[in-house]
């Protein structure tokens, strides 16, 4: 691709629903800045917690922009190599909500699923920023999700050795198509491995927040404050049983 490669750097705006910012060369040194539309990735109903690690690393590779987890609190995160929290992740109480948040920024949601409706991956079918959702390993896509899909995209097989994919392992296929499609440059390497952004620490997460992360700390705040008035309601209680 022109003016993009190993040497350029991406930029990420400051707020998760703008384009990622790319700067490179191009025409012979010549500084080229475009934007490259943002990926996100929706984990809900997804079968088999050792995925999740997989899942996660995939989307720090691939530049995803941010990860919804829906419903869980909590993900196991083996098998992420340590790149669980090198992607901004922010957790809703229900596919709806996230639905609501991504279509505020005019993002489309596809379906990665083996569907009468769906295209093949390769031939790309992107028009902008695209939030990725996975369906159960074992049952597919509910009901739910298919509902909540605007387009959905499959990966062709070659044989008939397996019915489908690994959940882990087509996610990731998907988010490297959407990747290329999207003109993200390529890391810069360094012998035998891409070389790593620099690490962010708590306390920088909690000074100086992204988006994401004021969105997470607002949450657990307002998880802690109900669970207080909930064990406060349940003192009061207790309290009026002693002088019953």
């Amino acid at each position: 691709m022109e003016g993009v490669g190993p040497t350029a750097t991406a930029v990420a705006a400051s707020s998760s629903s703008a384009p990622v910012v790319v700067r490179g060369a191009a025409g012979g040194g010549a500084a080229a800045t475009r934007a490259c539309p943002r990926s996100y990735l929706i984990l809900f109903n997804v079968g088999k917690k050792q995925n999740f690690g997989t899942i996660l690393r995939s989307a720090g590779a691939f530049g995803v922009s941010e990860v919804c987890i829906v419903g869980a609190k909590k993900l196991a995160t083996f098998g992420s190599q340590g790149t669980a929290s090198a992607t901004p992740q922010r957790h809703f109480d229900t596919l709806e909500a996230a639905k609501a948040e991504l279509s505020a920024k005019d993002v489309r949601i596809c379906g990665i699923e083996i569907d009468d409706s769906a295209v093949p991956v390769h031939t790309q079918p992107f028009t902008g920023p695209t939030a990725f959702m996975l369906g159960n390993e074992g049952e597919g896509m509910s009901p739910q999700q298919r509902a909540a899909c605007d387009f959905f995209v499959y990966i062709p097989q070659h044989t008939g050795a397996t019915a489908s994919l690994n959940v882990a392992i087509a996610g990731s296929i998907v988010l490297h198509h959407f990747a290329v499609w999207a003109g993200l440059p390529e890391q810069p390497r360094q012998g035998e491995k891409y070389v790593l952004d620099p690490r962010r620490g708590s306390l920088d997460r909690y000074q100086n927040p992204s988006e994401a992360e004021r969105a997470e700390i607002e949450r657990k705040r307002a998880d802690r404050a109900a669970k207080r008035k909930l064990e406060g309601e349940a003192g009061e209680d207790g309290e009026d049983d002693d002088l019953a």
